[in-house]
């Protein structure tokens, strides 16, 4: 592998025309081919988009002469990738051309993917996005170290554990996030006086009534309402609110 990696470093560009032009050659945007033998991690956005583009030559380019050219690109849509279903076929892809033109690795990188498709079974999908970006840091964590391979799962754990416990350092900043985007929406403030009161915000300002019931599966930043009490605008559920024990006394 790593002999390959320093042939094809020298002139990737030119590699890539040899493997493009052989029969058989799967589907790859060309710039990632080029990421891929220079040992780098592709970029699974562009691989996404590039394989529901229907655009047959995007760029445009004009001589202006004196070794001058302007290269202009038609807009694209980028294709996210949010779910496992994305993850999955931009990795089935990616797997397809790195064993095109390194047969070798076809059982390392399959091990890899069934390891990483074990978090997406057990992890809430509200959380995929942390699996995702944890497959990101593996893939440049390999390529600035091309000696180590994807099936050395122990390779990975300290990463694992930053990106996907709850005391991860990674894990930990995207909760204070959290945090304080609730904090700000549950600092609302009101207007008038007694239960005539307005909720002043720059949000959607209501309560969120399914939250208020334990019914609401979306986070914070997600939900279009307020996650505070519908009684007393307080960060708790209305059954928790104080001001009903009081009325029921």
């Amino acid at each position: 592998t790593l002999d390959c990696y320093e042939e094809w470093i020298d002139d990737p560009k030119y590699y890539q025309g040899q493997v493009t032009a052989t029969p058989g050659c799967p589907s790859f945007p060309l710039s990632q081919w080029t990421l891929l033998l220079e040992g780098r991690a592709p970029d699974l956005e562009k691989v996404l988009t590039g394989h529901y583009s229907t655009s047959i030559d995007p760029k445009q380019s004009q001589s202006l002469g004196k070794g001058f050219e302007i290269t202009l690109s038609q807009p694209t849509t980028t294709h996210k990738v949010k779910t496992y279903g994305d993850w999955s076929i931009t990795s089935d892809l990616w797997i397809e051309a790195l064993t095109f033109i390194m047969p070798w690795k076809e059982g390392e990188l399959r091990s890899y993917k069934w390891y990483l498709s074990g978090f997406f079974v057990d992890v809430h999908y509200a959380l995929h996005s942390r699996i995702i970006d944890f497959d990101k840091a593996c893939r440049l964590k390999v390529e600035g170290q091309k000696y180590l391979r994807f099936d050395s799962i122990s390779n990975f754990r300290r990463l694992e554990v930053s990106h996907l416990s709850s005391l991860g350092m990674v894990a930990y900043s995207e909760l204070n996030q959290l945090s304080s985007s609730t904090g700000d929406k549950s600092s609302g403030k009101f207007s008038g006086g007694g239960k005539k009161g307005r909720f002043e915000s720059s949000g959607q300002g209501e309560p969120c009534l399914n939250w208020n019931r334990g019914a609401c599966d979306k986070s914070t930043t997600e939900c279009t309402c307020f996650h505070v009490c519908s009684k007393c605008r307080g960060g708790h559920k209305r059954t928790e609110c104080g001001t009903m024990a009081k009325a029921a006394k």
